[in-house]
């Protein structure tokens, strides 16, 4: 036993003769008597002491003595330095209780987070463990919550890449590092902008062989960008491609919006393909029109709204574009847009105006005959939402446009139906309740021997005679065919339609708030044989009719939509999903504006 030791507050022990004397005759493993003497010889020390001793019995190899003075020092203090719990999980790791080691090891991370000894010790005990793969996650996180300044940290960071080497295949390389450079562009030319990014973080070498690759950084695609794109994020990918970028979507913008469209335009010199999905208003991407003279496709997203001046100016400055959408052209002004250019290389055009619940005073309008005469070579046009002058009592001719295959004009207030080539195959004109009633204008002038997509939704006065006259001359070929809300065909129109065999060829249907029973939906499987989306939503169908429909389209319905079908029953629903059948089927809220409320199955 050590005496007087309380006479002497500097103390400072004799290192040799203490250890000579706690380690006598302790070549073995210690009985617990002794364990209890060490202890008791221990006590009375302050931790500093405690862990100086523990230090020299550890290197003395006096593991037991050593596990003693460790641990009589973290328990005068549950919160003891790291630098304690290190040397008694070593300890412990020496005499195989891993398990205690490992605890030790837990317990310093949580109590110094960014200290890197605590993942370097943990590391290595999981390793003898032969958790290989939780120790490599430990010392990567170690790696990035430890400072660079900790004297552990290049130590962490060999075991980190010893480590995975050791975990890697025995014949694991760096594919670009032997691929062809040809080779190593052709693949990743396949992949998406945002994973072409991602690669850039593998390594430094990935990073500089990438961007020394122009042909890579030609499509640039900031849609899904997780942060606000600024300017100097374009600047940087543009100066990648070296001047080659052909194709640009700009969206999520950030600081300096305005000035990147014309950023881009005046330093892609060969870009043919701009898109915007937002954020920027008409009057930027004005300023960079004249200088995207080799532009072909320009698409505007519902989110960026133009005025039709703007829209105008810009098919004016762009003379060599195949392919313009404006999907948001806001017509405030009370004189129509004029179309002095002609634009023979035009082949899409979409002008849609927004679409308002509560449509503001008046409405947007359109020369739209004058905007004829300019596109005599398009072949797919949309322009929703306008409204056309009426000059003359005339319809509107789209005859001569021989080139004409898809043709939208919903929600179209002017003198309908129009004159159309024969060269037509989709046709919408849903929404057209409005246009002007004139005597002998009927839908039985169409000859549309091509047309496979029609779509009247919400004619209300359409008879079965029109709609007949529409599909006659390419009867049993429709494959796509919206009538919903046409309260004016009664259910004998409907079972003539559908028996008659103008329907026999239809892959998607809508009879949406049509006069549907359980009668009509069964004639529907033997007449309808490629059906696969079907809407019957607000009708009288119930639960008969939707079990009679699904087991008769066995295996073909895909898609089935009961929204508003009171008289449906919750098991007919069950049967169709159990089929494998996707089924709508919920109630609006009348008083919310459509809300659905309720949502069964």
């Amino acid at each position: 036993m050590f005496l007087g030791r309380a006479k002497r507050p500097d103390f400072a022990y004799d290192s040799d003769q203490h250890t000579r004397r706690a380690t006598k005759n302790m070549e073995g493993p210690l009985s617990l008597r002794e364990r209890q003497n060490i202890a008791q010889e221990f006590r009375g020390e302050n931790l500093s002491t405690l862990h100086l001793r523990g230090q020299d019995l550890y290197r003395q190899k006096q593991y037991e003595a050593a596990l003693q003075c460790f641990t009589e020092a973290i328990d005068q203090d549950a919160k003891a330095p790291v630098a304690v719990f290190d040397n008694r999980a070593a300890t412990y790791t020496q005499l195989g209780n891993l398990r205690a080691a490992l605890n030790d090891g837990r317990q310093m991370i949580q109590q110094e987070k960014a200290n890197c000894s605590g993942y370097l010790r943990t590391g290595k005990i999981l390793q003898l463990l032969g958790n290989h793969k939780m120790a490599l996650d430990l010392y990567e996180m170690g790696t990035r919550k430890g400072p660079s300044s900790d004297p552990n940290f290049m130590l962490l960071r060999g075991q980190l890449e010893k480590l995975t080497r050791q975990l890697a295949p025995p014949k694991a390389i760096d594919p670009l590092q032997i691929l062809p450079l040809e080779l190593v562009e052709m693949t990743i030319k396949y992949l998406e902008f945002r994973h072409i990014v991602g690669l850039l973080r593998v390594s430094k070498k990935w990073l500089q062989l990438l961007i020394s690759m122009p042909c890579l950084w030609s499509d640039l695609d900031f849609s899904t960008a997780k942060k606000p794109v600024n300017l100097g994020a374009v600047r940087k990918y543009i100066k990648r491609g070296n001047g080659i970028t052909t194709r640009v979507i700009l969206d999520r913008f950030g600081s300096n919006a305005e000035k990147i469209p014309r950023y881009v335009a005046t330093r892609c010199r060969g870009l043919n393909d701009l898109r915007i999905s937002g954020g920027l208003i008409g009057a930027s991407i004005l300023e960079a029109a004249p200088c995207a003279s080799n532009l072909k496709t320009l698409i505007i997203s519902k989110s960026c709204e133009m005025s039709c001046d703007a829209v105008s100016q810009l098919l004016s400055h762009c003379s060599n574009l195949e392919r313009a959408e404006f999907h948001s052209v806001n017509a405030a002004d009370s004189r129509p847009a004029r179309w002095e250019v002609d634009m023979p290389k035009l082949r899409t055009l979409i002008l849609d105006t927004p679409t308002f619940k509560r449509r503001k005073p008046g409405w947007p309008l359109i020369a739209l005959d004058d905007l004829l005469t300019k596109i005599l070579g398009i072949h797919t046009l949309s322009v929703q939402g306008w409204f056309v002058p009426p000059t003359s009592h005339i319809q509107l001719d789209f005859s001569k446009h021989h080139q004409l295959q898809h043709l939208d004009i919903s929600r179209l207030v002017a003198i309908l139906p129009p004159h159309l080539p024969s060269t037509i195959r989709a046709l919408s004109m849903a929404d057209c309740n409005r246009f002007p009633r004139i005597l002998g204008l009927s839908f039985t002038d169409f000859v549309l021997p091509q047309m496979i997509r029609l779509s009247l939704a919400g004619w209300s006065e359409l008879s079965l005679v029109e709609l007949q006259a529409c599909l006659i001359s390419n009867k049993g070929k429709t494959t796509h065919l919206d009538i919903g809300g046409c309260i004016a065909l009664s259910r004998a129109n409907l079972e003539e339609l559908i028996t008659q065999g103008y329907l026999e060829g239809v892959e998607d249907l809508v009879l949406k708030s049509c006069i549907i029973d359980d009668k009509i939906a069964m004639l529907i499987p033997k007449n309808l044989p490629r059906l696969k989306n079907l809407d019957l939503a607000r009708t009288k169908i119930t639960g008969v009719g939707v079990k009679a429909l699904v087991m008769g389209l066995e295996g073909k319905l895909e898609r089935l939509c009961l929204d508003g079908c009171h008289s449906t029953s919750i098991d007919a629903v069950e049967l169709a999903r159990a089929m494998g059948v996707k089924v709508a089927f919920g109630f609006p809220d009348p008083l919310s504006g459509g809300r659905r409320i309720k949502q069964r199955g």
